[in-house]
């Protein structure tokens, strides 16, 4: 353990900014009881809210005004329910959309909820978060959320509403809203408030959203599908647990789709008769006879309410409206998530504007409202409208190191390389293009490989032949496509006959919506047959030309130097170069979960770890395990792998293992995080004692870093922003005033600010608006240092040593927003698809089955399975950085 003084460190220089939190100035001092809610046939959360909301405003509004719900079976109370029974009582409500609900209020036991720990918790007179902290603290959320939840359209952290929605098509619409989330902070409880969107569903008629999806002009006759069809599919996806209003004469029900059905109005039925007999008919004759409604498209689809007991509720999709106030929690296609990053960005000004609020604002945030909230009110707790100040660090750039030693002009996160060489190019001896656009013309084509070429001369690689070409077939044939590719390059660049390596590199032109070759490519590349590939879009190339398309190209060119095993340039700064002077690994770890609700698909464990003395290569282990697991199960033997690997390469073993773990929550640092630590302690044990290695064991960090969180800084002088982008500048570090209670923690944000048409570059290279989401949002990273055996918890070193990873993604020419070996973790897992066999359809949306958690936690999951059809990346592979 190295002793704080004796590491080297940059220089950084002070910066105050704003930040999107606001000072509990008051916290509760009156005692909640606690009380259980029983609604034993309702499962759903959005019905729980409205049923309490009923009871609150309606039913007994004396009794429940002003309780708390926890949205699932707790009701809080800061006075004693005056309840039929005393500590209990039964309500019949009637619910509309839902009919007759009974409900049972029953006190809970014990003690009541008060907020004394929490404080002794903030003065560090309690040491450890302990169950009544958590308690207390979870109340405070639902104190300042109750008032928000039970009027809008929610997730329980973030409320949206309908004002300055837009139409995304497709069936959506976007909403804006605010979240909203209580964090303790050392000597302060803060409100974390932000701008948030959602995608809803449109509450529109069934049929005029079925047709939106489908993007067809016409009737609804239209609608007319065989189940299984390709559009039924889709159908089938995008309306599965979505609530419709089902009017009929003197009513109207809400109910959930469980599926489809094709030709309901034929659909055929026994229906009881008042003697007990049985009588066959169809859906369009019992609505006829029953309600007298004569269905216009008895042969269109229809929707289906029940399964089981071999009984199923047929209702014409022609009597259904999509209920409003419903969130689309699946992924969002690519050219929506475009719309919804467009629809979400601000320029920081505006954005706490925004939060802070004005009076008169169409959509008020809920800091104006909280001086208002009876909830509030009642708890007399206060809360801040100004948001804090924070007193930071601007932490100097790293030295990018490119060939022969010459630095690059780094300038608030970005560098241009158009006058360097790579640190070490690699040769390109043959290589090919295989070519799957719809509209590119072969003399666009080769113009564009000319470019690229002259883009890999001139950063310092060597490139000995022509690309060969070949026509692609398209989707079923690509792993042949890319087999003649290769054959052709190798004849091209004269190999002699038998000669079975693979080509350099394999570039790919794919059409605009193309995820089914673009799946077809990297399986092919990367596990079937061992060859690396590049994909690039035919829009990409058609619309880039000049300037952008030499960005473009010299992108290309960096991804492909680092696929030949090439180094593109080495990071420098004094905690840096003082922790990689010794042998040391670099790892970074993330789990990928499916799809929200998702439960018959399991999650993916990846592990990256550098290998090399610059901590720049990197190579990868994944593992299937349990739906939602958040630990990693085989984390021992994945990093027994990466210990073991690094001694072949090297001849040696390290001395310092630095671990970043991206995506543990707050809840989980103690259990996750400390069983983690465990499982890398046994790996080296296990490699020293099979190796009879005499030398210590290596020293460990291992840190989170969290960026799902909703923590924005914000210039307090304009001037010290980014001239272009507003946001504060790369480099800024905070921790005094933010600082967690209970782990060392800081949040560093690493990444620039862009604007205009680097937006358009950066989506195109990286294939994702994530990527420059996270520029225009100026969202830091979250670090929190559980385990610290090299820098004793001193974490300036730990600050800089991250800051200068991040400007180590091989992919960029710009910091990313988080270190290197995290962001390769979370590309391998976003990658599982490519590794799964074809029949298991993992990356098939269609395949997937969605079901509330209770359902999950019912039915049992088939492991085996998946492993058995998970394959690794070829051995071809593991030296070359496939997933960056």
């Amino acid at each position: 353990m190295a002793s704080a003084s004796t590491i080297p460190l940059g220089q950084r220089k002070p910066m105050a900014v704003f930040a999107n939190a606001f000072d509990v100035t008051k916290i509760p001092v009156k005692a909640y009881e606690q009380y259980d809610v029983m609604t034993p046939d309702v499962e759903s959360v959005r019905w729980r809210h409205r049923i309490i909301e009923r009871l609150q405003n309606h039913e007994a509004p004396k009794i429940f005004r002003l309780c708390l719900f926890d949205g699932k079976s707790i009701l809080y109370s800061a006075a004693p329910l005056d309840l039929p029974d005393g500590t209990s009582g039964n309500y019949t409500l009637v619910v509309p959309g839902k009919g007759r609900v009974t409900v049972k209020v029953a006190r809970v036991a014990g003690e009541t909820v008060t907020f004394d720990d929490l404080k002794r918790f903030l003065t560090g007179k309690i040491s450890d978060q302990t169950p009544k902290v958590s308690v207390a603290l979870n109340l405070l959320q639902f104190i300042i959320r109750q008032a928000p939840n039970l009027k809008y359209p929610n997730n329980g952290r973030a409320y949206f509403t309908s004002g300055g929605s837009k139409d995304l098509r497709g069936g959506l619409q976007l909403f804006r809203g605010f979240f909203q989330s209580v964090r303790p902070a050392i000597g302060r409880v803060l409100v974390n408030v932000d701008i948030s969107a959602a995608a809803m569903y449109k509450p529109a008629p069934f049929v005029d959203v079925a047709l939106e999806v489908l993007n067809i002009r016409g009737n609804a006759r239209a609608l007319s599908y065989k189940k299984h069809s390709k559009e039924w599919n889709v159908l089938d996806q995008f309306f599965r647990n979505v609530l419709v209003d089902i009017k009929l004469p003197k009513k109207t029900v809400t109910k959930k789709i469980v599926g489809l059905v094709e030709a309901a109005g034929r659909f055929p039925f026994t229906q009881e008769q008042e003697d007990g007999s049985s009588l066959p008919t169809t859906v369009a004759e019992y609505y006829y006879k029953t309600y007298n409604i004569r269905l216009s498209f008895p042969d269109i689809i229809g929707i289906e309410l029940s399964r089981g007991s071999g009984k199923n509720t047929v209702i014409p999709a022609e009597l259904c409206t999509v209920a409003a106030g419903q969130r689309y929690i699946r992924k969002l296609p690519q050219n929506m998530t475009s719309m919804m990053v467009d629809f979400s960005k601000f320029r920081p000004e505006k954005r706490l504007e925004m939060i802070v609020g004005q009076k008169g604002d169409r959509v008020q945030p809920p800091t104006l409202e909280y001086a208002t909230s009876p909830y509030i009110q009642d708890a007399g707790m206060a809360i801040s409208e100004k948001p804090i100040t924070l007193q930071g660090q601007l932490l100097r750039s790293p030295i990018i190191f490119y060939g022969k030693k010459q630095p690059a002009d780094v300038n608030n996160g970005a560098w241009n390389i158009t006058r360097q060489h790579l640190h070490s190019p690699e040769t390109i001896k043959a290589w090919a293009v295989v070519d799957y656009s719809l509209r590119l013309d072969q003399n666009v084509i080769k113009a564009f490989m000319d470019t690229l070429e002259q883009c890999c001369t001139a950063r310092g690689m060597s490139v000995r032949a022509k690309p060969s070409y070949k026509r692609g077939s398209g989707v079923g044939s690509v792993d042949r496509d890319i087999k003649e590719a290769c054959s052709l390059a190798l004849t091209s660049a004269g190999a002699p006959p038998g000669y079975n390596k693979p080509p350099g590199i394999v570039l790919v032109i794919l059409p605009q919506s193309a995820a089914d070759i673009r799946q077809d490519v990297k399986r092919a590349g990367d596990v079937n047959l061992g060859v690396s590939t590049q994909c690039v879009r035919e829009d990409n190339i058609a619309k880039f030309s000049g300037r952008q398309l030499d960005q473009y190209c010299n992108n290309i060119a960096i991804k492909i130097n680092a696929r030949l095993t090439g180094v593109n340039s080495i990071p420098s700064s004094p905690a840096y170069d003082w922790f990689t002077k010794d042998d040391f690994m670099f790892f970074g770890a993330d789990v990928g979960h499916p799809g929200p609700g998702v439960q018959n698909k399991p999650s993916v464990a990846s592990v990256v770890f550098s290998y090399d003395r610059h901590g720049v290569k990197y190579s990868a282990v994944s593992r299937v395990q349990q739906p939602r697991q958040e630990r990693i199960g085989e984390l021992g033997p994945m990093v027994y792998d990466a210990i073991t690997r690094y001694g072949k390469v090297n001849g040696k073993a390290p001395r310092r293992l630095m671990f970043f773990r991206d995506g543990l929550s707050e809840g989980e640092y103690a259990g996750v995080g400390e069983l983690e630590f465990q499982d890398i302690k046994e790996a080296v044990r296990r490699v020293w004692a099979e190796v009879k290695l005499n030398d210590p064991p290596p020293l460990i960090t291992y840190l989170i870093v969290g960026k799902r969180h909703h923590i924005r800084f914000f210039p307090t002088n304009p001037q010290d922003g980014d001239r272009k982008s507003g946001n504060v500048p790369a480099g800024f570090v905070a921790s005094e005033g933010i600082a967690n209670p209970i782990a060392k923690d800081f949040y560093l944000l690493s990444h620039g600010g862009i604007l205009g048409s680097w937006c358009t570059v950066c989506a195109a290279i990286f294939r994702s608006t994530d990527y420059v989401w996270s520029f225009l949002a100026s969202r830091p990273a979250h670090y929190i240092v559980l385990k610290d055996e090299i820098f004793d918890f001193d974490i300036r070193p730990i600050q800089e040593v991250a800051y200068t990873l991040c400007h180590a993604y091989v992919s960029a020419t710009r910091s990313v927003s988080i270190p290197a070996p995290v962001y390769y973790a979370d590309k391998v897992c976003a990658r599982a698809e490519y590794h799964f066999d074809e029949s298991l359809r993992y990356a098939d949306s269609d395949g997937a089955t969605v079901a509330s958690s209770s359902t999950c936690e019912k039915q049992s999951f088939n492991l085996s399975q998946w492993r058995s059809g998970y394959a690794q990346a070829h051995s071809s592979m593991l030296a070359r950085m496939f997933f960056a």
